[in-house]
């Protein structure tokens, strides 16, 4: 058995011909015919009729059907499955593949299948439809025509690119030049009124996206200035820190002065702030940790390999600043 389903699988998943002769195959055939968009409707309602009875029950399918998902008949299948290959699963697999393909055609052509607009469309909106194609491929080489003209003339309007590529695509001078003079001449003014109102609404939608974008870069100034609002508010509480506990430490010495006379909860700010000041003001080097989860024992360990380790040169000027103005408050507090 399971020399058996190796073999299965491997004529599924290798020669994956199952999928490519019933579904993408015939699909990629009937796209690519020289039709109405519309003309497809009943082959897309078809195959998605096809797809759900197939996903129910697979085998069919995976033993060779006689018509593909159009209902067109095709020849016999060399790389089907005989019913003793079949297994549970691989009818799992096939129904996951099955079931990929169905959703990709409920999204995008919801429109073409029973109940959308178009399923049951009139002889109107055939003939309106009549210059769209049935598959993406002019619709990729429009943008590639659009990208190109926008490269050669980057100062002029979308809209005037777009109406000038769907001119063009959509073969309105040839359609234009089998009209009756009257039938131009309605339509040209037909066409001058809707150019008029989607200006209009070009304009608006402009207005729209400026203001949108003057909006989001306000909100992103305040946030900056917020954030460097917290971050000098931090750095203030770390200085007014180090002054209230002797100034900046330069030695063990001055640390072991300034501790002596502090309580436990008082000696691990103290350390706290010489620490934060030399590595967020200072910048000197130190291993990342959790200084709330130390003793004060461990926060002077951590304090003396901080002391240890060299100022950068950028720094330096900060720490002498800091040193003079702490001399400058010793001698007015003498003075008073």
């Amino acid at each position: 058995m399971p020399g058996q389903l190796v073999h299965a699988l491997i004529k599924i998943i290798t020669h994956k011909w199952v999928i490519s002769k019933y579904i993408t195959g015939p699909w990629e055939t009937a796209a690519m015919k020289d039709c109405n968009i519309l003309d497809t409707n009943q082959l897309i309602q078809h195959a998605d009729i096809k797809l759900k009875e197939w996903i129910e029950d697979p085998t069919p399918l995976l033993t060779g059907c006689a018509t593909n998902c159009f209902g067109e008949e095709v020849n016999e299948c060399k790389v089907c499955l005989t019913e003793g290959e079949i297994d549970k699963r691989i009818t799992d697999i096939m129904q996951k593949l099955l079931d990929s393909i169905s959703a990709v055609i409920q999204r995008q052509l919801s429109d073409h299948l029973l109940g959308g607009k178009f399923a049951e469309p009139s002889d109107v909106l055939i003939k309106e439809a009549k210059s769209c194609s049935s598959t993406n491929i002019s619709g990729e080489r429009q943008f590639a025509k659009m990208k190109r003209v926008q490269s050669n003339a980057p100062s002029t309007m979308m809209t005037k690119i777009e109406s000038k590529s769907m001119y063009a695509a959509n073969r309105v001078g040839q359609d234009m030049a089998k009209m009756t003079e009257g039938e131009r001449e309605r339509n040209i003014i037909w066409a001058v009124k809707q150019g008029a109102k989607i200006r209009v609404t070009d304009r608006e939608k402009n207005r729209q996206y400026q203001e949108k974008m003057r909006e989001r870069l306000r909100e992103r100034r305040m946030e900056q200035v917020q954030k460097e609002e917290k971050g000098r508010e931090q750095l203030e509480g770390v200085v007014e820190g180090v002054y209230r506990y002797g100034g900046l430490w330069l030695t063990e010495v001055d640390m072991g002065n300034s501790l002596s006379s502090l309580s436990e909860t008082r000696k691990k700010e103290a350390i706290k702030s010489q620490i934060k000041f030399r590595t967020q003001v200072l910048h000197c080097d130190a291993v990342k940790i959790a200084l709330s989860k130390l003793s004060s024992l461990q926060l002077q360990d951590q304090f003396i390999q901080i002391l240890r380790s060299p100022i950068p040169q950028d720094s330096q000027i900060i720490q002498d600043i800091f040193e003079q103005s702490e001399k400058l408050i010793q001698q007015d507090s003498s003075e008073i």
